[in-house]
């Protein structure tokens, strides 16, 4: 992350985020990245890379039966089809929001001069979007967006900032090109480090992808600004006066650093009661070099030492301690399941499944808690949708790509996380044959589809030949 005055400076902006947020998200995303601040030290403490693992399965759980389709002009098919490859991919978006605590969606028009004929979709996380203000709800109508590109010994950057007062929009690009880079090589990897990344400003036709680029944007008649942020539904106990979302393991960082040193201190268990022989040298050939001659491939087993001239020459005795390994990983499972309930996920998910709650209002009470959580995040991203919509809708009248038409949106979420989906099927074909639901929305739920397409599904009724 750069540092944020640099933004301010060259774009004559205030950033409305705090410092507070900004480690936070910092920290957030090395924890995610398995690169937390307690990872090795004098401690060598491993990781378990539980932050990854929370924000992988929350995000499975909102797209479990996820279902989305938009209908009724050509508009929409072209909305649709632009929205294809967000779709496809969405299940990484959204494990990058669960981790991060929120992200940006920046549709933008693109084509040969100003003559656009397609609309893509950036996905901006939150190390890389700066709001800059905020409305009365507290939604973003105003941001900097953040891009780096390497070519050759420099890296150039390019700073795209939104703002919407009214309904006048403003988008301004600048580009700047670093110093030449420094490197380093270190024990891991080689590090490459810009100390004056705006060193120079440049024209934004100097990198290939940003040619095109207006350096300054003027718009008027616009409602909405053209970038969606979604937050995480959840208050943010970091900084509650910042209007960013917070990370859905927010609230287990401390729960998730002792976890992580509980899983080494088992691996230490191991490495320190494993099988050993105590032997004196003296029992083995040696070498040219006066090393002793270890059995092959059993090398491992034994532990010399050298015993001449003392009462133990001779010494060999077996290394067998008792492992405590049952108690060191019933502390761990209890972590975990601490970490699944500060998460809002069900007992289980992390943790030992053998070693759940029992009892039948415990099993209902952690999975309620799931099941609402995610709920929560699926209303987040179905609000989002019709946003985005919205800007893709917008654009396609500003740079007249499709001609305007109607937009049915079709998206269905379902509730496999508290239901299973095989019982809730067999519960509503019940239903059907008792002529308790209609077949017609039997069929719009198990495929996600709007009552006109669950009815040309329904066969026709077949007709029989007339019997003489």
């Amino acid at each position: 992350m750069l540092p944020k005055t640099d933004f301010e400076k060259k774009l004559n902006v205030k950033i409305a985020t705090s410092n507070i947020m900004d480690n936070a998200i910092k920290l957030w995303l090395d924890m995610y990245g398995n690169q937390p601040p307690w990872l090795g030290g004098k401690a060598n403490v491993k990781c378990l890379n539980l932050p990854a693992a929370i924000s992988e399965e929350l995000a499975r759980l909102v797209l479990t039966e996820f279902n989305f389709e938009i209908s009724g002009s050509a508009r929409a098919d072209f909305i649709q089809k632009s929205l294809k490859n967000f779709l496809d991919n969405l299940s990484g978006t959204v494990e990058l929001w669960c981790a991060l605590g929120g992200i940006v969606i920046k549709p933008y028009a693109a084509g040969a001069g100003i003559n656009p004929d397609s609309i893509y979709l950036d996905v901006v996380q939150a190390n890389r979007f700066y709001p800059t203000a905020f409305d009365s709800n507290k939604r973003v109508t105003g941001a900097i967006f953040l891009e780096t590109k390497r070519i050759g010994d420099y890296m150039y950057t390019r700073l795209e900032h939104h703002n919407l007062e009214g309904t006048h929009y403003t988008v301004i690009n600048k580009a700047f090109r670093s110093e030449r880079l420094n490197t380093a090589h270190t024990e891991d990897d080689l590090v490459i480090s810009a100390t004056q990344p705006f060193l120079m400003e440049v024209e934004l036709d100097t990198v290939d992808e940003w040619k095109g680029l207006e350096p300054i944007v003027e718009m008027d008649g616009i409602e909405r600004p053209f970038f969606v942020y979604i937050k995480v539904p959840r208050a943010n106990n970091v900084d509650p006066h910042s209007p960013l979302g917070a990370s859905v393991f927010s609230r287990a960082v401390d729960v998730i650093e002792e976890t992580d040193k509980q899983f080494s201190r088992i691996l230490w268990e191991y490495r320190a009661t494993e099988a050993a022989i105590d032997a004196d040298v003296s029992l083995f050939d040696t070498d040219t070099d006066g090393k002793p001659i270890l059995p092959e491939g059993q090398e491992r087993l034994f532990r010399n030492y050298d015993f001449e001239g003392s009462e133990n020459s001779g010494f060999l005795k077996e290394f067998l301690p008792t492992i405590r390994d049952s108690a060191l990983f019933n502390g761990l499972n209890e972590f975990i399941r601490k970490i699944e309930f500060l998460c809002s996920l069900a007992y289980g998910t992390l943790s030992d499944p053998n070693d759940v709650a029992k009892t039948a209002t415990e099993v209902k009470a952690s999975k309620q808690r799931s099941y609402t959580a995610v709920s929560k995040m699926q209303k987040a991203w179905d609000s989002a949708l019709d946003d985005i919509i919205a800007i893709m809708d917008t654009l396609c009248t500003l740079y007249n790509i499709v001609p305007a038409g109607v937009i049915d949106k079709t998206c269905t979420w379902g509730d496999g996380i508290l239901e299973d989906t095989d019982a809730e099927y067999q519960r509503r074909w019940a239903m059907v044959l008792a002529g308790k639901m209609k077949l017609e929305k039997f069929y719009m739920w198990y495929f996600g589809c709007s009552e006109k397409e669950a009815l040309d599904y329904i066969p026709d009724a077949p007709v029989y030949p007339p019997v003489e």
